[in-house]
């Protein structure tokens, strides 16, 4: 499976190419290229051509013996995936939400399917009853879910009933979905699959945490929603919403604690502390969740731009891709031994971390309406940084020669 987490790593490159393209087109002019179809191909290739793509491959990989049955399935599985990422930048950036670019979506979609039906299969026959693989199993679920988005959209747009109110719930409904659950899931069940061979791990503890979180995650869309009138009793239901999360939340720091110095140990220290800003950010999303529950904070928030695109960048940068390349370091597709791989993940880690700082400072001024052009430009510089500490994490995956080399046998 080692080229195909190469291919992964290659799809981050574009990622942050494209995302370096719209920060060069708030800072400069640049006429041929319209900013709204960039940002759609962009959002697109992230969903798909670097998160779902390889959360698929380290499922398949770490959950199942799947690869090893029918390789012949999964290689064409990901040719047709990889095929699908690129048509869809392709077809945005030129078309934006044309004919096309809705056909290669919802091509994208029906491999979702296919992938989460023979997944689930897989894990519901093997009997295993792992709180790991139920955290996958609802990773799935949710991933599925998420997919209503699409369709309402596709069917708001169709019979010309653009209204804000449901384009926006439809759309966040998506994200939602795909944050919260598939992309949080994923993780948990990754980090739950470590967890489960400390000594010191506690089965009753943990199926509190995925009880209390798999609970909360459906009714806490609600916390993004658009009303007409948000009523006492919708209210009433985030905030207890927020506090069935945050108990989960509670849990799950309580077998951290017991468990973070057996879960941590022989790994590297580039790994342990990527890990730790990890799931630093995990803890930080619940506590922004929790205080959106209260109104007029939550519609603060939804109201600019700014703070949006911080949290969901909070989410999709510092919790979930620092987290999988970490996992990548570990697993030695990122050889630690080269100095390459280290100067790589530093660059990329602090520089993910600058640039929610940044997004931060730009949502704070945001509310008191202060304008601060050089952010931008900050971001911009930000970005390339970004940029070439991908471009060195897949020089040093595509340069490795022993990629099964087991982390413990790394020096320190």
């Amino acid at each position: 499976m080692n080229k195909w987490y190469k291919v992964a790593l290659f799809n981050l490159i574009i990622l942050a190419l494209l995302g370096l393209i719209l920060r060069y087109k708030i800072n400069f002019p640049l006429e041929f290229i319209e900013q709204k179809k960039i940002l759609h191909a962009h959002s697109h290739f992230a969903f798909n051509g670097w998160i779902s793509f390889l959360l698929q491959l380290l499922i398949l990989d770490h959950f199942t013996t799947q690869y090893q049955q029918c390789k012949k399935f999964w290689n064409r599985f990901f040719i047709a995936s990889t095929i699908i990422n690129y048509a869809m930048i392709f077809s945005f950036s030129i078309q934006g939400y044309s004919t096309l670019s809705i056909i290669f979506s919802n091509a994208a979609l029906f491999l979702s399917y296919i992938f989460c039906c023979k997944i689930y299969t897989d894990l519901k026959l093997s009997g295993n009853q792992l709180i790991s693989r139920k955290f996958i199993l609802a990773a799935l679920f949710f991933l599925v879910l998420s997919s209503l988005g699409p369709f309402a959209l596709a069917y708001i747009i169709a019979t010309k009933n653009v209204h804000q109110y449901w384009y926006h719930n439809a759309l966040y409904f998506f994200l939602h979905f795909q944050y919260n659950g598939w992309f949080t899931f994923g993780i948990l069940g990754l980090l739950f699959q470590k967890l489960e061979a400390s000594a010191t791990y506690n089965r009753k503890l943990a199926i509190k945490v995925f009880t209390f979180l798999t609970i909360s995650c459906i009714p806490s869309y609600f916390l993004t929603v658009l009303w007409y009138h948000q009523s006492y009793l919708i209210t009433i239901a985030n905030i207890i919403t927020v506090c069935v999360q945050t108990l989960g939340l509670f849990f799950l720091i309580i077998i951290l604690y017991k468990n973070v110095k057996q879960t941590y140990a022989g790994l590297p220290a580039i790994c342990k502390w990527l890990y730790t800003v990890s799931i630093a950010a995990f803890f930080l999303k619940g506590l922004l969740q929790f205080f959106s529950a209260y109104p007029d904070l939550g519609k603060l928030a939804f109201s600019f731009r700014p703070i949006i695109i911080g949290y969901l960048h909070l989410i999709f940068l510092v919790f979930v891709s620092i987290y999988l390349i970490s996992l990548l370091a570990e697993k030695a597709i990122i050889p630690l031994a080269k100095n390459i791989s280290r100067i790589a993940l530093i660059l990329f880690s602090s520089a993910v971390i600058i640039n929610e700082a940044l997004l931060g400072i730009q949502g704070l001024s945001s509310i008191y309406y202060y304008y601060m052009p050089w952010v931008n430009m900050l971001l911009f510089i930000n970005t390339i940084v970004i940029l070439l500490g991908a471009v060195l994490l897949f020089i040093a995956a595509y340069k490795n020669v022993s990629p099964q080399l087991n982390y413990k046998n790394i020096k320190q």
